[in-house]
Parts: C-alpha cells; sequence; structure tokens
C-alpha cells in the first residue's frame, strides 16, 4: 500500500510517538521537514541512528543528529562536485586539443565515423555519438555559442562542442577514440594506462550525478569498481577474498582516482578541505561517530596517508 499524505505537524508526532525519536524542538523540525522533504531528510539519513529490525531510533537518537548529518552530506557533495568539475574541465580540454591536433578544426572530422576506434564492440556506441555531436553542430539552438560559430563561420570547432557535453558524454567520447589518441590524453593526466582512464571516468560519472541531483553521497555506491591501485596496498586496506574492502566502489574510490587525476596542488587543497569538514562534524556531533561515519563512505581510518605513498 503507498504511504498517505499527511501534514508536517504529524510528521513530527509519529516521528516522536511512533519512532522514538527525540524531538525537542517542534518548531525547528517542521521548518526542517518543509525546506527538505521528510524523504529525502528522514527517508535519506535515518539509517545510521535505526535499529533495522524494530525500525525505531536507538541510543537516544534526536532529529538534530539527522539534520547534521544531512548538512554533512550536502557538505561533502560540494567539495566533491568541484573537484570533479576539475577532472571533467581537463577532460574537455585535453579530448578536443589531441582531436584537434590530429584532424583540425572542422565539424566534418569529429562527425566521421573513421576517426574513432572503430572496433565492433563500439560501432553503436560511436553512431550514438556522432549523432549527439551532429545535433550540437547542426541543429541546436540552445546554447548562444553554437548559433553564432554556425551563423558566422557555418563550422563549430571541437573545442566549442565539449563545453555542451555532460561527463557522461565526455568519458564515451574518450572510451571510442582511438588508442594512440587516448594514450597522448592519458599522458596529460600521468602515467594512467587507457583501461584504467575509462573505469575512472565511469565510476567519476556516476558520482557527479549524485552531487549535481542533490542526493545521497556519503553512502552511495557504484555498481562498477575502480581497479585495483598501488594506493590499496601502499594503504594496506584489507581484502575481502581478492577484493580490497574499501575504495572499490564507495566514495574513497573518488577519492583514490582524484589522487591520480588530478593535480597534486589540486589534491592536497581537496585533502585539507575535506578534513576541515570531517573535523567540523566530529566535534559537534556525539551520536554518530567520524569512525562509523567512514565505514559508510569505505574510508580506512589512515585514509590521510593516501599522500605519504607514490601513485605508481
Amino acid at each position: 500500500m503507498s504511504k498517505p499524505f499527511i501534514t508536517y505537524t504529524a510528521q513530527v508526532e509519529k516521528l516522536k510517538n511512533e519512532k522514538d525519536l527525540v524531538i525537542t524542538d517542534d518548531d525547528f523540525a517542521v521548518e526542517s521537514l518543509q525546506n527538505i522533504s521528510y524523504y529525502a531528510l528522514i527517508g535519506g539519513y535515518k539509517h545510521p541512528f535505526i535499529d533495522i529490525h524494530t525500525r525505531k531510533y536507538i541510543n537516544e537518537a534526536c532529529f538534530e543528529d539527522i539534520v547534521a548529518l544531512y548538512e554533512f552530506d550536502e557538505e561533502l557533495r560540494g567539495i566533491f562536485f568541484k573537484y570533479l568539475c576539475r577532472v571533467e574541465r581537463k577532460m574537455r580540454s585535453s579530448i578536443s586539443y589531441h582531436f584537434c591536433k590530429k584532424h583540425g578544426e572542422r565539424q566534418e572530422e569529429y562527425l566521421n565515423s573513421n576517426n574513432y576506434g572503430n572496433i565492433p564492440k563500439n560501432k553503436n556506441g560511436i553512431t550514438k555519438l556522432i549523432k549527439m555531436l551532429d545535433m550540437m553542430a547542426n541543429k541546436n539552438k540552445d546554447h548562444e555559442y553554437l548559433v553564432y560559430q554556425r551563423n558566422k563561420y557555418h563550422n563549430i570547432p571541437l573545442w566549442v562542442i565539449m563545453n555542451t557535453l555532460t561527463f557522461g558524454q565526455i568519458s564515451k567520447m574518450f572510451e571510442f577514440l582511438p588508442q594512440n589518441m587516448q594514450g597522448a590524453i592519458c599522458q596529460d593526466f600521468g602515467n594512467i594506462k587507457k583501461n584504467e582512464m575509462i573505469k575512472y571516468l565511469k565510476v567519476l560519472t556516476l558520482y557527479r550525478n549524485v552531487c549535481a541531483h542533490n542526493e545521497r553521497l556519503f553512502s552511495y555506491h557504484t555498481y562498477i569498481d575502480i581497479p585495483d591501485t598501488l594506493l590499496h596496498k601502499k594503504l594496506g586496506i584489507s581484502k575481502n577474498g581478492s577484493k580490497y574492502i574499501y575504495g572499490k566502489n564507495d566514495l574513497f574510490s573518488v577519492v583514490i582516482t582524484f589522487r591520480y587525476l588530478l593535480p597534486k596542488t589540486d589534491f592536497l587543497l581537496f585533502k585539507k578541505q575535506l578534513w576541515h569538514i570531517f573535523d567540523r562534524y566530529q566535534k559537534q556531533n556525539l551520536n554518530l561517530k567520524l569512525n562509523d561515519l567512514f565505514e559508510y563512505m569505505g574510508f580506512p581510518c589512515n585514509w590521510k596517508e593516501i599522500t605519504k605513498f607514490r601513485k605508481i
């Protein structure tokens, strides 16, 4: 049966009387539910505070605990999104540079399937990619700079088109490029293998979508793993069988990916900002310990040592 509509006041009473959540300020609770919604706040962030069998709150969990976790996650989304966009920006630049260096600025070149890695498994994907690029180059009217280029020059170079692509489309474009061009792009990010880069971009695309759509980030896991790295080994991350238990498809996998794809100065700043968020949460909240949060996020307790080791 679908759940019936109930008012904000009734939602607060239900949390107190049926779920044993401590609420000392009803007005604050109602205002929070109005601003965020019951589904996004309670449905999204109750899990660390409830008994999975009784579905009731335990350890004198209070409404403020859930709000604090929501606000913590909101800060996480902000910082991860910032640096995801930096990887995205560099990938846009690198793809357009190396493609145009070889094929020139004419749009006919990026609309030519022969300029991609035409192996059988890529055929349908390349066709869809070119169809999308063709629509952007010849029909799209949503971006003024595309219309300007089209009307004035009758040509839209790849470096202009790249600004319209989503992270997912950029990821696919990299996957469909010829191997030698993939290798050149990987060199722009350091000593990354092309198959590793494909996996990194797929995982980052999924996390970018979570951040962009304001979904719960701290406990999100992807359906694909990043490759095993030297950093997994150097950090001494335990294994379950042959698989590392942290840093494969959790939020820490993004941290590892950032270590490989961000410039050193950017990564050090990201790490510093991330620790400030953790430290602030740890000082302000008692009910949910930081180490418990690390379990949800896939962070090993020694995660800060990630910069002590060489990547390769």
